[in-house]
Order: structure tokens, then sequence, then C-alpha cells
């Protein structure tokens, strides 16, 4: 009988020591289940319709807490975009910011400027796995200011030249040369600007939207120094571009060509982004827009100077200078910005293109792309590659946004004026140079 109460005891024992081992795995397990605060916003960073805002964010955040078993991913919904960049700069200000957000293009530079984002430097080359040649470089350029990486690249829109093929052919141009100059450019504008229904007002044009800054890019204008102290505008390179421009203007005959006469058929070309391409007739579930003419891309015109290429706007992930979840939110910004299965995911669900090599390049986008467009005839997927290799980083420092305005506010009076071109960019280099060293 006291063997048997001993035993019984033991096994108590055993029971109560078991129990105790259980809840104290169980409190542990509790202790270490951690929130990760992500911010983002509803809509396009592109400003066009967006249909599937929240199926890539709720893919990412699944997958990434899959990978990370304890680790809850929070995030705000409903922000729009247009209240965005408020909604963080207020948040940064507060010192309740997101452990991991996205940023804006054009909020990149003064986020960046204010010490408000963690610098990923030692993150990148610390991380076996991590390798940044997996990226477009301009994708990947576009969030490094002064030398230091604030933002990892997650979604991509190289500038293109929208082409009216349907108003060419009309006009006798079926063909446009690959490698096509501001000389061809000018001509086939001359050509298709006119007065088509005779009663004196010219109503087809060669083209709207064309700026200073697809002018300068194609004609290898460098018209900031790196850290953005500098400005030059008197190279013969951009004397050259503004020359240009008023040759390209004098062709509108004082009207205001638009993006809705190109969108009615009466333009022949429209630089635009790859976004706005895929919200035009053959995305038929995203939108939008719909023309009654043959649509095409091809690359920018080339000045003398320069080739057919154009710059990338990125949208980023950034990390919050202050968080305290550093390799956690370095662990998500993989998950949206390097992870093959979401990045792919763009395709479907967004309107730009992947920034990681590999998945643009892909069959499986190919034929993804392909599938979609194939209504219409569809872009060569070659195109976006080509685009996205050749592509200028944008430059990137605190007042990179407010020094462009200035340019461009002067370079619409050069042109609107008539003033001679190098004393009118003399003038407005002197007061761009003047805010840059204030």
């Amino acid at each position: 009988m006291k063997k048997k109460i001993i035993g019984r005891k033991f096994a108590a024992g055993v029971f109560l020591a078991a129990f105790i081992v259980a809840a104290a795995a169980s409190l542990y397990y509790v202790q270490q289940k951690r929130t990760i605060t992500l911010g983002f916003f509803t809509g396009s960073p592109w400003d066009v319709p967006d249909a599937y805002t929240y199926q890539i964010i709720d893919d990412a955040v699944a997958k990434f807490e899959a990978d990370h078993p304890g680790v809850k991913v929070k995030y705000v919904s409903g922000i729009q975009k247009d209240d965005y960049s408020e909604y963080i700069a207020s948040a940064l200000i507060k010192g309740n910011a997101p452990d991991v957000f996205f940023v804006l293009p054009e909020d990149f530079s003064t986020f960046a400027g204010t010490d408000a984002l963690m610098k990923l430097d030692g993150y990148i080359d610390r991380d076996a796995d991590y390798d940044k040649t997996r990226y477009y470089s301009a994708s990947f350029a576009f969030g490094n200011i002064s030398g230091s990486q604030y933002g990892i690249p997650f979604e991509s829109v190289p500038g293109m030249m929208f082409v009216n093929k349907t108003l060419l052919k009309n006009e006798g141009i079926r063909e446009i040369p690959k490698d096509w100059t501001w000389d061809d450019f000018y001509e086939i504008c001359d050509r298709v600007t006119k007065d088509t229904d005779g009663n004196g007002i010219e109503d087809q044009f060669g083209v709207c939207g064309y700026t200073w800054q697809h002018a300068f890019i194609t004609n290898g204008v460098d018209f900031f120094d790196a850290d953005g102290t500098n400005c030059n505008l008197l190279s013969e390179n951009a004397i050259e571009a503004v020359d240009f421009l008023k040759e390209i203007d004098g062709l509108t005959k004082g009207n205001n060509v638009t993006p809705d006469d190109f969108d009615k058929g009466n333009v022949a070309f429209m630089p635009a982004l790859l976004s706005d391409y895929r919200t035009y007739k053959p995305y038929p579930w995203n939108i939008k827009k719909y023309t009654n003419f043959e649509l095409d891309c091809i690359t920018l015109p080339r000045g003398e100077r320069g080739d057919n290429k154009s710059t990338m706007s990125t949208l980023l992930l950034a990390m919050n200078s202050r968080t305290d979840n550093e390799e956690l939110a370095w662990d998500l910004i993989k998950t949206f910005c390097y992870d093959i299965e979401i990045q792919s995911e763009i395709y479907t669900y967004k309107e730009g293109a992947s920034v990681l090599k590999t998945v643009t390049d892909s069959m499986t986008t190919m034929l993804s792309i392909n599938q979609v467009l194939s209504e219409e005839g569809g872009m060569d997927i070659n195109l976006i590659t080509s685009i996205m290799d050749h592509a200028e980083p944008d430059y990137n420092f605190k007042d990179t946004t407010s020094a462009r305005e200035m340019i461009g506010a002067g370079i619409d009076d050069i042109v609107k004026n008539g003033t001679d071109s190098k004393i009118g960019l003399q003038m407005t280099e002197k007061r761009v140079r003047s805010f840059l060293n204030e």
C-alpha cells in the first residue's frame, strides 16, 4: 500500500512538473509574440485606378507571418494616397510612425533628408541571402541619397512614348525608326499637325505632354550634382534641349494640347508611364480608358548628344529610424521587395513593373502580360526590360522636388516668351543655385 501511495505521489509530481513546464513554455510563447506595424495607402502611387490595393499587401503579410511564427503585422487600412504623405509626416513628427512604410517617390528625398529613415547599408551588407544586383540599377539607385541606401524598391514605372498608330497610318506613316531622333520626331509632328475639318483651326497635333525633362534626359543633360548642392544648366546639351522644346512648342500654334486630346485620337504622340499604358483598354477589369485607335509604345526620341532613354519612378519601402523591431522590419521589407512570388504579383495586381530583373525577364511574366494585352496586340515585354535596363536613376536629394519645379518654371518662361535659351538658362541656374545653397 505504501508503495502505491509513493507511486501515486511520484506520478502526481511528474504531472505537476510537466504542467509547470508546459505553462512556462506557453507563457514564453505569449511573451515572444510580437507586433510590427506597416504603413501603406489605398490606391495607386501613379495616380491611375487601382482595384487590387489590398491583394498584394495581404499576400505579402500572410507570407511574412507564416515565416515568422508569433509575429503579427498590424496596419491601418483606408488611408488614401492623397492623404498618405501628410499621415506619414505627422506620424514621424509625433514619434508613432509605422516600423516599415511605403514612401512615395515625391516624398523620399524629404524624409531621408530629415533622418526619419533608417540607413539600410548595414543590413544589405550583412545579409548573405540578399543580392542588390538582382534589382534594376535605376530602381535600386532611387532609394540612395549621398551614397547611403534609405529605401528598397518595390515597384517601378518606366517612361515611354505613347503612339497613336491609327493616326500615323492615316497620314501614310507606317514605321518609326527603332533609335529615332529629335529630327524624326519633329518631322512627324510637323507633318501630322493640321486642320482636318477645314474650319481654319488646327485640330490634329503631333504631341502633348513633352516636357523639358524628356528633352534633358534624351540629350544627356546632367543638371544636378550628386549631393544636390550645385546646378548646371549652361551645357551645350541643355541649351540644345531648350532650343528643341521651342521648336516643338511652335508646332502647336498656340493651342493648348492636352492628354484628353490624345485620348480622343487627335494627337500622334504622348510621353507617359507604363502605369498609364496598363490602364487603357487592354486591361478591362481595371478601368479605365477606352480608345478608338490602335495604341503602341516606343522609346523616347534621342537628341544629338543623348540616347533613347528615360527615367524611372519608383515606390520604395523604408524602415522607421526609431523602430524597436529592426530585424523584423528588414525581413518584412525583403518579403515585399525581394521575394519572387510577391514581386510577380505586381503584374497581376499593380500597374507598374517588378523591380527584380529575374521576375520581369521571366517567361511567366511574359506570358502573363501577353495574355492580358493580346486583345490589342500587346506590348512587347522586351520594350519594358530594355527601357528599365537603360533607364537613368532620378536625382534624389533633400530639395529635389523644389529645385526641379524651379527649373521647370524657368524653362517654361523661356519657351513661352521666346527668350534666348542661354540667357534664360543663366538666370534660372542662378536662382536654383541660390536656393540649393540657402
